[in-house]
């Protein structure tokens, strides 16, 4: 399978760590130095998963082993700053949100414009949304291993702030015409331009990680708390804001085409399948 980064040249590449090194609480983001002036000590480590390779350098996403903390940390904080400087972020207040509950503050990176390319905006903003995935990721498991007394506690109300602004990121991602998606950006995830046939977020290793970790908070959640749990309640909001998010991206570029990724005749009756079994994780 070819991999092949679409990253302008010039452009640096995103450093992101293994989802599953991630940190298991919320204090190792909170007290992680990003400001620090000298560099992560790091490896490069590619995913094993030859489709999540191929998915994170399609978007100039590397993996890298050594301060997990410290990494998603500087890269939350940059990618956020890049999409936050879009005129219609004005609007997305979940972004300077997500920020807050990781207890960073913007960066001075140079940022997109209402100019800035559909392919680049598609680019950067996936980027930001793989970022949020992780923090979403940390924060349930800072769920997981707090005491069961703590598990509807900041962990899981962090995590909600993150699946929020995941939601904006989607937005501000796809805030192009329909016909730039159609010849530019659809065409580029496809053969000729891109050689693995059916790319799909479902081939993003952050997802992957972040569905086993809400399916392992809602087991435990089962057993120690009622159905009629406020967390619950708004965790499986902030999930359904991200499906329909993602459901309202699809109806207006795809309609009830097929995706890339195949299957179903129809994207949207695919995506409606998904959001319901996300659903049935909490």
């Amino acid at each position: 399978m070819s991999i092949v980064s679409l990253m302008r040249p010039g452009c640096v590449e995103l450093r992101l760590p293994d989802p599953e090194q991630l940190p298991e609480e919320l204090e190792s983001l909170w007290r992680s130095p990003v400001r620090e002036a000298r560099p992560v000590r790091s490896v490069q480590c590619p995913l094993s998963d030859l489709r999540e390779a191929d998915y994170d350098a399609f978007f100039g996403v590397i993996r890298v082993s050594g301060a997990p903390a410290r990494l998603l940390s500087g890269a939350l904080a940059t990618t956020v700053s890049t999409m936050a400087s879009l005129p219609e972020a004005t609007a997305e207040p979940a972004l300077h949100q997500a920020l807050d509950a990781a207890r960073l503050a913007p960066v001075a990176e140079p940022g997109l414009t209402s100019n800035t390319p559909p392919q680049q905006r598609w680019i950067h903003g996936h980027r930001l949304f793989f970022t949020l995935t992780q923090a979403a990721i940390v924060g349930l498991q800072d769920a997981l291993a707090a005491p069961r007394a703590r598990s509807c506690g900041p962990g899981v109300q962090a995590t909600r702030v993150f699946l929020r602004a995941s939601a904006a990121a989607m937005r501000l991602t796809t805030s192009f015409p329909r016909s730039a998606y159609e010849h530019i950006v659809r065409p580029s995830m496809t053969p000729p331009q891109h050689s693995a046939q059916g790319f799909s977020g479902l081939w993003s290793a952050d997802h992957r990680v972040l569905i086993t970790r809400l399916r392992a908070w809602g087991a435990m959640h089962k057993e120690i708390c009622r159905d009629s749990c406020e967390t619950r309640r708004c965790l499986l909001d902030a999930v359904d804001e991200v499906y329909t998010a993602h459901i309202d991206i699809c109806e207006r570029f795809v309609g009830d085409g097929p995706s890339i990724l195949g299957g179903s005749g129809n994207s949207l009756h695919t995506l409606s399948i998904l959001s319901k079994r996300r659903g049935k994780l909490l």
